[in-house]
């Protein structure tokens, strides 16, 4: 593909595009999204944040975190729903292609950075305004346990008002989890969950707060060990049934007296985040895959480093001549290609390592033990000497270059396994052009 001075070559483009961009995304979540902000609002806001990103793809010194910001701003602007973030999701990831009929390996791999920090940022932004609101009925209740002051018969009244009315799952507990007052729908959930507390009898709460028992037992140890006005625990429960399906709550638990000299209660607040789960387990898909070939991505393999049990081999492979094919089959030729070496690689593989895209054709291997990394690199070139079909073309000759070191979660970071294996690389390539 043709080059220009600047990193994508193409930022001429840039203010020509992002007002349809913009006026895609809202068209595609017109039907399913309610905004509550005037359109006008949305649109000027999402345009500022499209030309940042834009710009961000150019500058000479890349920084992705723009990401993160546009993740937030669409929270703060209430397009919550999960068509929402999977359309601003589509958005990012197509405005290479929006840019430039033929964009650069280093326009794709801005673009995939900048769409996993604003998975990032969208999960954060989206998960601190549920715990926001849980706050707000904490707070709602400790009013209501302070108003005793003004009488005890009004303050139960208003407690038992705000238990009646409210719209999420509150209970009042004692200190051994037999619950004593709770909300409608408190009470709808806990006759769902009849088996999961053990069947009839007192409606003992702590099996409906997590799913492991020694959690909620550290639990209630934090809020008796702490300061009762500022304890909050949070708890997560799975496989939960919320009317006809099995979901996730999520609780903010608090332990308060009703009055002085009172015995000691556990007041909890559940909140419904299964539709949360699902986005978070979407967008860290997102975040952790290229989106191309499907393989795990840079920042996938920076998270397996750090957990290495011990020393591994590494191999990094560098396709030969993709430059040059690349522009023969075009845009469309050549990612059928990478996606189709992916495959092959992947499949003959096996189990001997794990393979990532790392670059525009470059490709990683973290090698199972006990394989050696040059046995990984003779099982790739054998795999890459026959030729591969694309769309509408003959077959496709494609060797590779492959340099290898060791990996260490101490020691090792994908830039320094990269920069190591980079020399052999070189050696190999040099080799194969002699």
């Amino acid at each position: 593909m043709p080059h220009s001075s600047s990193p994508l070559g193409f930022l001429a483009r840039g203010e020509s595009v992002v007002a349809l961009l913009v006026d895609e995304f809202l068209m595609a979540i017109a039907d399913d999204v309610y905004l509550p902000l005037p359109v006008s609002t949305v649109r000027a806001e999402l345009l500022t944040a499209f030309q940042r990103m834009i710009s961000a793809l150019g500058a000479d010194e890349f920084d992705p975190a723009v990401g993160r910001d546009v993740g937030s701003l669409l929270v703060s602007l209430q397009i919550t729903a999960p068509e929402g973030a999977a359309a601003g999701g589509r958005a990012i990831a197509a405005l290479p292609d929006a840019l430039s009929r033929e964009p650069s390996a280093e326009a794709r791999r801005r673009s995939a950075l900048i769409l996993a920090e604003y998975a990032a940022g969208y999960a954060e932004a989206l998960t601190g305004r549920i715990i926001d609101g849980q706050a707000v009925v904490h707070r709602a209740t400790q009013r209501a346990r302070r108003s005793a002051e003004e009488g005890e018969r009004q303050a139960e009244a208003r407690l038992r008002m705000m238990f009646d009315h409210a719209r999420l799952a509150v209970f009042v507990a004692d200190e051994q989890g037999v619950v004593l007052s709770a909300s409608p729908i408190m009470r709808d959930l806990i006759e769902a969950n009849r088996a999961r507390m053990g069947g009839a009898g007192e409606d003992v709460i702590l099996p409906l707060l997590s799913d492991d028992p020694d959690e909620v037992a550290r639990a209630l140890r934090t809020l008796a060990l702490v300061d009762e006005e500022k304890a909050t625990v949070f708890l997560e429960a799975h496989g939960v049934l919320i009317g006809d399906r099995r979901g996730v709550v999520r609780w903010a638990t608090s332990r308060t007296p009703v009055r002085e000299g009172s015995p000691a209660m556990i007041v909890g607040v559940g909140h419904d985040v299964t539709e949360l789960h699902a986005r978070q387990v979407t967008l860290d898909h997102l975040a952790h895959h290229d989106a191309l070939t499907g393989l795990p991505n840079r920042r996938s393999l920076t998270a397996d480093l750090q957990s290495l049990p011990a020393p591994a081999g590494f191999c990094l492979i560098d396709l030969d001549g993709f430059k040059r094919i690349n522009d023969q089959l075009g845009h469309s030729g050549g990612d059928a290609l990478l996606a189709a070496v992916a495959r092959r690689m992947e499949e003959a593989l096996g189990g001997t390592g794990r393979l990532y895209r790392v670059g525009g054709d470059e490709f990683a291997v973290l090698v199972a033990s006990p394989f050696q990394p040059r046995d990984v690199a003779q099982l790739v070139h054998r795999t890459l000497r026959r030729p591969i079909e694309v769309i509408d073309g003959p077959p496709i000759a494609i060797g590779a270059s492959i340099g290898t070191t060791v990996a260490s979660a101490a020691t090792s970071t994908v830039e320094g396994l990269i920069a190591a294996a980079d020399t052999g690389l070189y050696r190999s390539k040099e080799a194969r052009r002699a």
